[in-house]
């Protein structure tokens, strides 16, 4: 393989990497706000005891939500009492009704943002006041604009990386191949001498391609499956890095087939020769 080819591909993987590297990063940016969320649990305060077991078996039906846990209201105000050392008798409060507290918290994964607002109405079919709900809504908001926020980075980033990623292996493969058309003495003299061109054309095209991808992608899972890192990038996101250099190879193989063709309806012109 010669130098300058080398050199080309290793700056595509180095680049490549680094754009997985940065993807990893934000996964794990993103992962830790939906941590911080499902650290937020919800309270549910149910005077009605007969409500309760209907409620428990509605919520059941959303998957977002990680835990349920139910309290009854003596058992909270027990709890309460030995919290804070509180100079009251269990006994002297057994004659005071206190309601029931559901504590419910939710996965750390995108799908409870979404599934929130269904699951609060699904609580106040269920005749509960929005005054007996303690949702740490105030919390809640601020994280999830945190993540609105990252998100509209991400995307500006990724867009912005994607043109420069796509453009520098355009221009890089385009300006390498054309020199190799030169040192040609640009124009295929003989049925082989195509056939050579091509096939040596299509090795650049396909090592180009595969390689980055391989190693950068291929290096990202054998970390992950060698449980040196978790595997947290999302496996569609690594069609858009695989999408900008089939994008940018289909060009280049266009534009380098019709680069050969108009040169070989030209007259043969001396180029000189050159180590390639």
């Amino acid at each position: 393989m010669k130098s300058r080819f080398f050199f080309m591909m290793l700056a595509i993987c180095v680049l490549l990497a680094g754009w997985i590297v940065l993807e990893y990063q934000y996964e794990q940016a993103r992962q830790e706000k939906y941590q911080q969320l499902s650290q937020l649990p919800t309270y549910i305060y149910v005077a009605d005891s007969t409500r309760v077991a209907p409620l428990l078996e509605r919520l059941a039906d959303f998957e977002t939500i990680a835990s349920l846990n139910l309290e009854t209201g003596l058992q909270a105000a027990d709890e309460l009492i030995h919290a804070y050392q509180l100079a009251i008798s269990f006994a002297s409060i057994r004659e005071y009704e206190f309601p029931h507290i559901i504590t419910l918290k939710f996965k750390p994964i995108k799908a409870s943002v979404d599934e929130k607002t269904a699951v609060m109405r699904a609580i106040s079919e269920h005749q509960i006041q929005l005054s007996d709900i303690d949702a740490q809504s105030t919390a809640w908001n601020r994280i999830v604009n945190e993540l609105n926020s990252l998100q509209t980075r991400w995307i500006t980033f990724t867009i912005i990386t994607a043109l420069l990623l796509g453009l520098l292996f355009f221009f890089m493969r385009f300006a390498y191949e054309l020199r190799f058309l030169l040192l040609q003495k640009r124009q295929m003299v003989s049925v082989a001498d195509a056939l050579k061109k091509d096939t040596t054309t299509n090795r650049h095209t396909w090592l180009m391609l595969l390689i980055p991808l391989v190693i950068g992608v291929g290096g990202y899972f054998v970390l992950g499956l060698a449980d040196v890192i978790p595997l947290i990038i999302p496996y569609w996101w690594f069609a858009i890095p695989a999408g900008v250099l089939i994008v940018a190879t289909f060009i280049i193989t266009l534009i380098i087939n019709i680069y050969v063709h108009d040169q070989m309806l030209q007259p043969q012109l001396e180029t000189p020769e050159d180590e390639f």
